[in-house]
């Protein structure tokens, strides 16, 4: 009997550790996107058609975001080899994205890579119109609500938040939920990102060094800048915007 109490109480303390509240940490984010489906959107072309089978079915890249209750910073690492043929015109915009959030000052400061152009944005945290709803998942190991809101006037993004980690943040700098997100999905960009591992630390968390090249700008500015230039480009100048606007 002894034995069996003992067991209980260890159990009843893994689990409240497991629920405790929390407002510092780091959490290590995959984002993936799927190559096949953006390549089926394209213009019907015979390239397009023989390239379709080729390519990798997923390209994936690992990031990480360390936080506090004052502020969060999302870094690109690294990306992870495709299993397969990958395309590009170019460095994919938005593929390695710094972030910083500052929410005591509600300032939000990120530098976003265009082809040879890395621009350096910093204006108002964003505010988001959340739709809660009542879907919940478990991502790694926190029980997530679902939330829907849009960007680009019609843009579908779906987060999974946990109130458990008590920071209202979440990857590419999205937030204003009840709580950090840990996923994150765009069924326009065929792309995802959730949380793999959250760590209980208590990381530095200070804003990072832009590169001495980077063009100041708004996000409204540096849009304009890439539409001018890509007005030929179809869709995928459209898939542009979409990415500079996460």
């Amino acid at each position: 009997m002894r034995t069996i109490c003992c067991c209980l109480m260890l159990l009843v303390g893994t689990l409240s550790v497991k629920a405790q509240f929390i407002s510092t940490g780091k959490i290590e984010y995959e984002r993936k996107t799927s190559l096949k489906l953006q390549l089926q959107t394209e213009e019907e072309s015979e390239w397009v058609k023989s390239m379709i089978n080729k390519v990798a079915q997923f390209t994936v890249s690992e990031f990480t975001m360390s936080f506090n209750r004052d502020a969060s910073e999302f870094l690109f690492v690294k990306e992870q080899e495709a299993k397969g043929m990958t395309f590009s015109w170019g460095p994919q915009p938005g593929r390695e994205n710094k972030v910083y959030t500052d929410f005591k000052n509600r300032i939000i400061r990120s530098q976003k890579q265009v082809y040879e152009n890395d621009y350096l944005i910093e204006e108002q945290i964003p505010v988001y119109q959340w739709k809660i709803e009542s879907d919940m998942r478990m991502i790694a190991g926190y029980p997530c609500r679902k939330a829907v809101t849009r960007i680009c006037d019609s843009v579908v993004v779906v987060a999974f938040y946990t109130d458990q980690i008590m920071v209202s943040g979440g990857p590419e700098g999205f937030g204003g939920l009840p709580g950090m997100i840990l996923g994150l999905a765009v069924p326009r960009l065929y792309t995802t990102w959730f949380a793999t591992q959250v760590s209980l630390d208590t990381p530095e968390v200070k804003p990072f060094t832009p590169v001495k090249r980077s063009k100041k700008a708004t996000t409204s500015e540096m849009i304009a800048a890439v539409q001018k230039s890509t007005k030929d480009w179809g869709k995928y100048g459209a898939n542009l915007v979409w990415w500079l606007s996460l």
